[in-house]
């Protein structure tokens, strides 16, 4: 009815905020239930709404919450992590890298010292462009990976792999610069 729309965004800003939900089903059926146009952009609202949530939370609770959490010492080393997410540059390579779980990068650049406009901006077209995909060719794409299973999560192993690789070069030169 009515609610439906309203009922399908807070359903997909609950899979990022509590991270251990997945959304993928979701983008799936949004062309089917609400037709391509209105399900993509169903689909987005959630997207960006769940991550700046996810952002804010982190940004204004989060560092209190983690420290208590895991403790003084290993805290400094998220921070020293997270450090990474300096730039544009950098939070576009990570969001490569965690293309499949982005509700983790938007929590982690909480606490970096990314701007919000910065970040809503890269992870909204990030969104659009694997929100349409899923959304507009979801059944295609559910056919496609149960016929070739193995190489579909070959190819997103080595796209985050890449990913990883690049944000260690990145979190390497962070130190030899820290360390001068």
């Amino acid at each position: 009815g009515v609610l439906a729309p309203i009922i399908f965004v807070l359903l997909k800003v609950s899979t990022l905020v509590i991270a251990p939900l997945g959304g993928t089903p979701l983008y799936l059926i949004a062309g089917s239930i609400f037709g391509n146009f209105n399900g993509l952009f169903l689909s987005l609202l959630g997207d960006v709404l769940g991550s700046a949530i996810c952002f804010f939370l982190s940004r204004f609770y989060g560092r209190g919450a983690v420290k208590t959490l895991v403790g003084d010492k290993f805290f400094e080393k998220i921070m020293k992590t997270v450090a990474v997410l300096k730039d544009s540059k950098s939070f576009i390579k990570a969001r490569i890298t965690f293309i499949a779980i982005p509700e983790i990068l938007a929590y982690a650049t909480g606490f970096s010292k990314i701007n919000f406009l910065s970040f809503f901006l890269i992870n909204a077209l990030f969104y659009l462009l694997v929100d349409s995909m899923l959304v507009f060719f979801g059944y295609e794409i559910v056919v496609i990976i149960a016929e070739h299973t193995f190489w579909f999560y070959s190819f997103v192993l080595l796209v985050t792999i890449s990913g990883f690789w690049f944000l260690y070069k990145d979190y390497k030169n962070l130190e030899n610069i820290e360390g001068m």
